[in-house]
Parts: structure tokens; C-alpha cells; sequence
């Protein structure tokens, strides 16, 4: 070998070394950082795309990213935060809301994000719809279509594909005396009782919650009973406590909170104490839309969102009756808090903000509850639900 072979032959292999260097050094840079989690995104507006997931890490949320595209997928729902399948009410433009399956793959290092895909499509046979819930199994699931007054229920199978169960229109000549927002009844949330044997139907316009028996075999439901709410406070979402005992209920149309006692056996809701509103002293209620509930990862708190009035509540609860006690508003710099989330850690409070196209995080003084300033927001069109797994 002359001298100019020698040299080519040491350049070739310098090359080389710079380009597996260079491979490497990617691929190193993108690996996820120790304790990042994955958060599914829901959206609603003409402009979003589909179904989004972001990856957070102390503190900070990446830039969302399409992960399979669909027509308004408003909210979503995992039985289980590692379940094979995810569930999501959809809403074709002009056309019945339908529940939607989607492969849910575990998170990934892929730098373009962690790609789903569709698996089923069911026509709910009702328009409007705002909200999907599943039962613990993952076999049964329910579609609460808001305009269209009515609630739809879909068996499962075990790869996720879904048979329309039951359709249960509720009497169009029924309302509340709220004449601006209970001209009929408007279903807003269809969620599995603590025990999976019943489905809990909030209906906004009737100030009431359906409790319909669940048929595990074929996601059938039987209409069981009732719970009347204060009238024209418009009950709008649940949360259900791990002991299997106390519901905490969100009343957009009055802003309160009201605990529930639900008697499993029997299949029950009874009120438990008087309702404690969201909004701070002096507040009129008129025309402000409380929106949602989340508990914090040890249980000591429940937090609250606000629309119009745009704010956050925190509350402690007593470990012992379930009672609330009010401990901090924040005014919410976004605009329409559609849904809240708490991270894995218990640290952030995220809020989704969906008029003003964002996703917010707030620190949480984890011995008090409390809610620290945004420390940042993540843009994105219409972000309606947040979902970590």
C-alpha cells in the first residue's frame, strides 16, 4: 500500500468512525429521560387532527404530536393505564357520535412519537356526544351523546372491536328549570359504578343520575334507579373514590361539589352532605360552568376546574367522612378548562384549555395541595381530555 492508499484508507475510516459516532449520539439523544410518562390528548376543533400523545417530564411537556388521526375525539378512557386497547367517543361532522378503539402500544424511545392505530368504529345512533367510559374488564363501554339525549352502550371483545349493546333515548319532553340550559335532557357523562355492575348516567337537563344495571355478557343495560340532584344545578361528571363508597359529583350549572354514598349492593346513590361550591366567596354562579374533578395520587385532595369564571379549586378531604373543606382558588390564565390531570408523581396539575388552544402546568406543594403559578404552556389545537398511560 503507497502512501495516498494509506491516507484514503485512514480518511474512509475516520469517516466512518464520525458517522456510527454520530448514529450513536441520536440515538442516545433520543432515549426518553428517566421518569418521563406518556400523556394521551384528546381534541375537539375544527382544526385538530385526531388523538395526540406528549411526553412529560419534571415538569416539562414536549410538543404534541398526531398519533392517529380522528374526528373529534373528545374524551378517552382506559380501564387500566396498561391496557392493550384505548376507547374514545368520536364525532364525525354533522353525523352520529360514534366509540372508537385504538391499539394503545407502550411507550416508546421513537422520536416522531408513539404511532396508534384504529381497530373499531360503532355508530352510537345519537349526536352530540361528550364522553366515554369503560368498564373494569375493558369489555364494556359506554357513550353519552349530549344533543342527542341519550346514552349507548358496546360490547368489547378482546382485541377491541365493538357491537352496538343498547341505545336509551330519554324522554324529549323532560327538562329543568334552568330555561337557557335544560330545554331537555342533555346526558354529559356515562361512567361504571365503583363495583362494574352498574353504569352511572349524569344528565345535565334532568338534574338527575340514571343508574342502569350492566349486563357484563353482552354490555346490555337495564334501567335500575335514580338520583335527583338540587334543581337547575345540571350534574356534569363523577369521580369516583378508590374506596368504593363516595362519588364526588361536578354541577356545571350552579358550580358546587356534592359527596355521594353509593350502596353497592343495592345498587344506590344517597347524598352524603351539603354542596360546596367551586367559586370563591361572593361569586355569582349565574352563567359560570364548573367542568371537572381530580383527586390527588394520595388522596388527601380533590381539585376542581371553572369555566367562564376561569379558575382551579383545591379541597382537602376528611379521611373519615369524605367531607370537603375548601383550601385555595387560582385564577386559570387559559380560557375554558374542558379537563384536568394530575401527573404520575403527584407534583404537576395540567389543565386543558381548550378555547385558548393550550396545554397549562401548575406545580403542586404536594403537604398542602396548593397550586403554584403556570410555570408553562404547550400549544395545541382544542385539547379536550388528558390521559396518562
Amino acid at each position: 500500500m503507497n502512501r495516498r492508499e494509506l491516507i484514503a484508507a485512514l480518511s474512509a475510516g475516520v469517516l466512518m468512525s464520525n458517522v456510527e459516532s454520530a448514529a450513536a449520539t441520536a440515538q442516545q439523544s433520543s432515549k426518553r429521560a428517566p421518569g418521563t410518562v406518556r400523556l394521551l390528548i384528546g381534541t375537539s376543533k375544527r382544526d385538530s387532527k385526531g388523538l395526540y400523545t406528549a411526553y412529560f417530564s419534571n415538569g416539562t411537556l414536549s410538543a404534541p404530536a398526531l398519533a392517529e388521526p380522528a374526528r373529534n375525539p373528545s374524551f378517552l378512557a382506559l380501564p387500566r393505564p396498561d391496557y392493550p386497547v384505548l376507547f374514545a367517543v368520536t364525532q364525525p361532522e354533522d353525523l352520529p357520535s360514534h366509540a372508537s378503539s385504538f391499539t394503545h402500544p407502550p411507550m416508546s424511545d421513537r422520536p416522531d412519537g408513539d404511532q396508534f392505530q384504529k381497530i373499531s368504529d360503532a355508530p352510537s345512533h345519537g349526536k352530540g356526544g361528550c364522553h366515554v367510559g369503560v368498564s373494569p374488564d375493558g369489555h364494556s363501554v359506554f357513550i353519552a351523546n349530549y344533543a342527542g339525549a341519550s346514552v349507548a352502550s358496546f360490547h368489547a371483545d378482546d382485541r377491541g372491536a365493538l357491537t352496538l349493546a343498547s341505545h336509551i333515548d330519554f324522554p324529549p319532553d323532560g327538562h329543568g328549570p334552568n330555561p337557557d340550559r335544560q330545554q331537555q335532557s342533555y346526558i354529559h357523562s356515562a361512567l361504571s359504578s365503583p363495583d362494574g355492575n352498574f353504569v352511572l348516567v349524569n344528565d345535565l337537563g334532568l338534574d338527575r343520575i340514571h343508574i342502569f344495571r350492566l349486563d357484563h355478557a353482552t354490555a346490555k343495560l337495564t334501567p335500575h334507579g335514580e338520583w335527583h340532584a338540587e334543581p337547575g344545578s345540571g350534574p356534569r361528571h363523577l369521580a369516583l373514590h378508590p374506596n368504593g363508597h363516595w362519588i364526588y359529583c361536578i354541577h356545571e350549572l350552579n358550580s358546587t361539589v356534592v359527596l355521594l354514598h353509593w350502596n353497592a349492593a343495592e345498587g344506590t346513590l344517597t347524598t352524603a352532605g351539603q354542596p360546596i361550591s367551586t367559586l370563591p366567596p361572593g361569586v355569582d354562579a349565574a352563567g359560570k360552568r364548573a367542568s371537572e374533578l381530580a383527586f390527588s395520587h394520595d388522596l388527601r385532595f380533590l381539585y376542581a376546574s371553572n369555566r367562564v369564571h376561569e379558575s382551579f379549586t383545591v379541597y382537602s378531604i376528611d379521611p373519615q367522612t369524605g367531607a370537603l373543606s375548601t383550601v385555595q382558588h387560582l385564577e386559570n390564565p387559559g380560557k375554558e378548562s374542558r379537563h384536568i390531570a394530575l401527573s404520575p408523581d403527584g407534583k404537576f396539575f395540567l389543565s386543558a384549555n381548550q378555547f385558548s388552544d393550550e396545554i397549562s402546568v401548575f406545580p403542586i406543594d404536594t403537604a398542602t395541595g396548593k397550586l403554584g403559578d403556570r410555570t408553562s404552556t404547550v400549544p395545541i389545537a382544542g385539547p379536550s381530555c388528558l390521559l396518562f398511560a
